[in-house]
């Protein structure tokens, strides 16, 4: 389990497939998720937040992200090699409801912390759909540069690129401002 100042990232558990199946049932949430972006046939979407659920990725995987004092569902987060595999990728959605509180930033937060501390990664890469603002704003906080456009799951999306270099001596800049 990750914690942040508000939030506990942790792994998933067979309690959370409603969450998930409703995170994944709301169409402004998936606006930009998937190639092609949108919800799926309900079937499908019950299928994925199971295979999600029973799937083993070692130190990577999926991240529920939940609220430390109310235990609120947020969203989930993720460290998935990249469908290329050369790389790791970080990505996440949010409720609707958490929209806007800067609990995205501090989820990813605190998975770079944990890929770059625990996991001594190089790098990490984030994909996106050109029109996600909300999410570029959050790789921008986190020092996620661009790294120009890739094919990623038949969709043509917008790559960005973190190093380990990169994070630490940001890291070490807040400390000394702090």
């Amino acid at each position: 389990m990750l914690e942040t100042e508000r939030l506990w990232l942790r792994r998933l558990r067979p309690s959370d497939e409603p969450e998930l199946i409703r995170l994944d049932s709301d169409a402004d949430v998936m606006r930009y998720v998937g190639s092609p972006p949108g919800i799926r046939p309900h079937e499908e979407t019950v299928d994925r937040a199971r295979q999600r659920i029973r799937a083993d990725h070692g130190p990577h995987g999926w991240w529920l992200v939940q609220g430390k004092h109310d235990r609120a569902f947020h969203g989930l987060a993720l460290l998935l090699p990249m469908p290329d595999g050369d790389d790791i990728e970080l990505g996440y959605r949010l409720a609707r409801a958490s929209w806007g509180q800067g609990i995205a930033t501090e989820a990813a937060s605190a998975l770079v912390e944990y890929a770059f501390g625990a996991l001594v990664l190089p790098r990490l890469v984030a994909v996106l759909y050109p029109q996600n603002r909300a999410s570029r704003r959050v790789l921008d906080k986190l020092s996620f540069v661009e790294d120009g456009l890739c094919e990623y799951k038949g969709a043509r999306l917008h790559r960005f690129l973190l190093t380990a270099d990169t994070w630490l001596a940001r890291d070490r800049g807040q400390r000394r401002r702090g």
